[in-house]
């Protein structure tokens, strides 16, 4: 699943525009085609590289299959799905202390930046800032 995902990126990234495909299905630069007077057909990368996808499984113009992947990662990971409502969260003075105690072990291990830490914790990187110096 792995190669085939690379695959597909690199198929995208290394042509600009469309890909010309002969009667039997070989692809061929257009300037070669004419040259030879050979008849093809236009065809968009990205609509190849999502049959391949579809063809492992991999239905990425499906929205909901998009959201359900998100949502398996996210829960994988160990980070919450991103269903925010837009609201901020707040934290007691209990809750804040708790974070930078936990902060100072990990800082003590050095096993993490304190903006993996924030962004782990779900706290914006100056607002941890703020509680350190606090």
């Amino acid at each position: 699943m792995r190669e085939l995902i690379k695959e597909s990126i690199i198929d995208l990234k290394k042509t600009d525009g469309f890909i010309y495909v002969t009667a039997d299905g070989k692809k061929i630069d257009l300037h070669e085609a004419a040259a030879r007077g050979i008849a093809v057909t236009p065809v968009n990368p990205k609509d190849e590289v999502i049959k391949k996808l579809e063809a492992a499984g991999l239905h990425l113009t499906d929205s909901k299959f998009l959201n359900d992947l998100n949502d398996l990662i996210a829960e994988l990971s160990g980070k919450a799905a991103s269903k925010s409502s837009g609201k901020r969260r707040s934290f007691s003075d209990a809750e804040k202390s708790k974070i930078i105690e936990e902060w100072k072990k990990v800082e003590a291990a050095g096993k993490k930046t304190k903006a993996a830490f924030a962004r782990e914790i779900g706290v914006g990187y100056q607002t941890f800032i703020n509680w350190l110096r606090g």
